[in-house]
């Protein structure tokens, strides 16, 4: 690619197509990631110079292409315009993936609603063609997904019972709780989603934000009803951007969400952290909070 750009390719369903492919006798000329609008929320202060700015959050972002094919190279240029056309299509929903020349070359994706696309007609032995698009999401996700786990810890008795008689029982001794850390390291804060594995009643997730290593800074908690049952073998997935919540089957358990006590808060970015445990009753050895995410980047 040119500049420092190592890598582009776009992704729709089963269809992959490079941004570059010399072989193919095409070149990327620009890429240009864009930058996100800024959504401003200001107000004239009445009696001085300035506004109050309220500013927190991204709008969308603009990205675009650049793509010369070249005959001599060996492009049959106008198919190498045509191959870009169902990444265009406005109902379609493309993946740009790329990987930038920096320590670790980490791929980050957007995804794309295509808004322009020209390549006009100028002779048999060149094509310029114009690429752009809108990602409604402005955050350039990583593409690793990052997980967190928390136990509750079994319900049940610790050590060994039994009563003496025959045959004697040796019932499985209980596991203590385990929390876990959520550790962003991306440029912005993250809202992970939690699955929650049964058996429990009445499952809570308890978050402690810290803004570095001992300083914390509050905290959040998702909270179901006490009648509230997730069953062994079953989950229930907590999407904490979204506010809501599914159980393994598809069906909403959003009713059984405690809204009057569950806060939802987004965490980081580094040195930003949380740490997450979960309470709950009727637990065994596999009752487990996972939390999942991926790191959101500027670039």
């Amino acid at each position: 690619m040119a500049g420092c750009l190592r890598s582009a390719w776009l992704v729709l369903g089963s269809q992959t197509i490079l941004l570059e492919d010399p072989t193919n006798g095409y070149f990327c000329t620009e890429l240009n990631l864009g930058f996100p609008e800024i959504r401003d929320v200001v107000s004239n202060r009445p009696d001085q110079d300035g506004v109050d700015d309220r500013t927190r959050y991204m709008g969308a972002r603009v990205v675009s292409a650049n793509i010369t094919a070249l005959a001599g190279a060996g492009a049959r240029i106008d198919a190498v315009a045509a191959g870009f056309a169902p990444f265009m299509v406005p109902t379609a929903r493309p993946v740009l993936h790329y990987v930038l020349d920096r320590p670790g070359t980490p791929e980050r994706t957007l995804t794309l609603r295509g808004s322009g696309f020209s390549w006009p007609i100028a002779g048999p032995f060149q094509r310029d063609i114009q690429l752009q698009w809108v990602a409604a999401d402005p955050v350039a996700r990583d593409g690793i997904t990052h997980t967190a786990t928390a136990w509750a810890g079994s319900s049940s008795p610790p050590g060994r019972q039994y009563g003496l008689i025959f045959n004697r029982i040796y019932p499985p001794g209980s596991s203590a709780p385990t929390a876990g850390n959520i550790r962003p390291s991306g440029d912005l804060p993250v809202q992970p989603t939690f699955r929650i594995y049964g058996p429990i009643t009445k499952p809570q997730i308890n978050l402690v934000l810290y803004s570095d290593a001992t300083t914390s800074i509050g905290s959040a908690s998702i909270n179901f009803l006490a009648t509230f049952t997730i069953g062994s073998g079953q989950w229930v997935d907590v999407d904490s951007a979204n506010k809501t919540a599914m159980r393994s089957d598809g069906t909403s358990v959003q009713s059984q969400l405690d809204w009057s006590t569950t806060t939802f808060r987004a965490i980081g970015p580094a040195p930003g952290w949380a740490l997450m445990a979960l309470y709950g009753s009727s637990t065994s050895g596999v009752s487990q909070v996972l939390a999942s995410w991926q790191e959101g980047w500027m670039s």
